[in-house]
């Protein structure tokens, strides 16, 4: 062979392939380029993830609902001073300024949560100021002077002012419902006549006349339990489980001595509300069955098992309807499905622990949010209309978790049963209030026959319980959070009255 025609790696010999070969040498130049690209970025849902206007978005739409919860806990942290004010039997609460009128308030959320926090200890320390003053038989203030130097010379922590405003709000205001738990326990047990433990050092006062009590008031703070059985003791005793009072105290003689307060269940209303409102009871409170919390007389001292059956409703009374308006404007129906919502999903599910996990929504709801959910992918809240009951979210998916909104219009206050089903699992906030979780390891009739085929579909009836839920005249707002393990999945959202 020529040694002139091999081809060589030089200059020239490039040209001459070129010139026989230019659509060869294009096509190896552009692979070339795809796989430098794809070795360099990832898979596409990485690639997709990278993208500088969708994360600017994503990170935006996190920001958002960042800001959202943060005044959402600035505001439980008003709410929590106001009601530990009012068991304590002041007029108002701490944030109060000269003449009654509220005091300016600082545009920064961390130094807010920390002024709050400082007028809830405050309103803390005249709580055991009055109590010492009590027991003791000394002035109320020569009290407080005292509880004032004891916390003194208690150790505190550094604020973690280095923290994000975010962090800091959070851990404050999981301290206020630390000190409304505290406080809830507190009036439980001078309602069933326990005598208050003096402080260390102080000179034990006589012991207090009345019935014996019994079973446990509750825990302490930061626990999350609240329960307690209430054996005998003064009159109207009440035990507490989950974020009510509920059962009845045993007979016994009325207690006597300074360590009662008579009117603490008065004074505790307002705490005991809150307390079920932020759902700091055990999860009895707000799983399965059927419980009215219309008002502050809702209790429940039952324990739940698995759900064989939805509730039974009477099909000859029913009129059936469908919408979210009720009152003037409204279907005319006793049985209306909610047909319209907003839902975001999928996100990347966690099996069993997804009703614990928390996803942006939950923290805010911001209808014009972008988030990454499974996959990475981008998720937005979408506008959907069920054509037919129940409600299906889409894309459907397998192990994941989605959101769904809407807003209730009713033209005055009333009290209304929400009808509440789901496959696999569903969590449910009714006015930014957790209200509902369905039980766990409950044998649903939808999971031996497929959904549509029972004949609870013609009823509007894939229920597990209802909510008997106040309705404020207006808009109410319904988050739902539904789980999804694998195969069909719907929730399903019905209102009676």
């Amino acid at each position: 062979m020529n040694a002139d025609a091999i081809y060589r790696l030089d200059g020239s010999s490039m040209v001459e392939l070129w010139r026989r070969h230019p659509w060869l040498i294009a096509s190896l130049a552009a692979h070339g380029v795809l796989a430098a690209s794809l070795y360099t970025a990832g898979p596409v849902h990485v690639a997709i993830k990278r993208d500088d206007g969708l994360r600017t978005q994503v990170a935006q739409s996190l920001h958002h609902t960042g800001q959202r919860q943060m005044r959402r806990e600035l505001r439980t942290m008003e709410e929590i001073r106001d009601a530990l004010a009012e068991s304590a039997g002041e007029a108002g609460g701490e944030g109060k300024g000269k003449g009654g009128k509220e005091a300016p308030r600082s545009p920064d959320p961390a130094v807010r949560a920390r002024e709050l926090a400082r007028q809830i200890e405050q309103v803390q320390q005249k709580i055991r100021a009055a109590d010492m003053a009590r027991l003791l038989r000394i002035p109320e203030a020569e009290a407080l002077k005292r509880v004032q130097r004891e916390e003194a010379r208690k150790p505190r922590p550094a604020p973690a002012r280095q923290a994000s405003p975010e962090a800091q709000v959070a851990q404050l205001a999981q301290q206020a419902k630390a000190a409304l738990a505290q406080r809830r326990v507190q009036l439980l047990a001078q309602q069933q006549g326990i005598a208050i433990k003096p402080e260390a050092g102080e000179p034990k006062p006589g012991r207090l006349q009345g019935g014996k009590t019994g079973g446990k008031a509750g825990q302490g703070p930061g626990s999350g339990k609240l329960a307690g059985q209430g054996g005998q003791g003064q009159g109207n005793g009440q035990s507490g489980q989950g974020g009510r009072m509920s059962g009845q105290g045993g007979q016994g003689g009325r207690a006597g001595g300074g360590g009662i307060v008579q009117n603490s269940a008065s004074r505790g209303s307002k705490v005991e509300a809150l307390v079920s409102g932020l759902a700091l009871g055990a999860p009895g409170a707000i799983t399965g069955s059927s419980i009215d919390m219309s008002s502050n007389a809702f209790s429940d001292s039952r324990t739940y098992g698995a759900f064989l059956e939805p509730p039974p409703v009477d099909a000859a009374a029913m009129r059936t309807g469908r919408g979210r308006t009720i009152g003037a404007g409204g279907a005319y129906a006793n049985r209306i499905f909610l047909d319209t919502w907003y839902v975001i999903g999928p996100f990347e599910g966690a099996g069993h622990d997804s009703q614990n996990a928390v996803y942006p929504p939950e923290r805010g709801v911001d209808l014009d949010a972008v988030y990454y959910g499974k996959n990475d992918l981008p998720v937005r809240w979408t506008f959907q209309q069920d054509a037919r009951y129940p409600s299906i979210p889409l894309p459907r998916a397998e192990n994941a978790v989605y959101y769904a909104y809407t807003e209730v219009e009713v033209d005055r206050d009333m009290d209304l049963w929400v009808w509440i089903g789901g496959d696999d699992d569903t969590k449910m906030w009714f006015n930014d209030r957790l209200v509902w979780l369905s039980g766990d390891g409950v044998d649903k009739p939808w999971y031996r026959q497929a959904f549509m085929t029972l004949p609870e579909v013609r009823t509007l009836n894939l229920s597990e319980g209802q909510r008997r839920l106040h309705f404020n005249k207006g808009r109410n707002s319904i988050l739902l959070k539904l789980y999804n393990g694998v195969n069909l999945m719907f929730y399903s959202v019905v209102l009676s009255t």
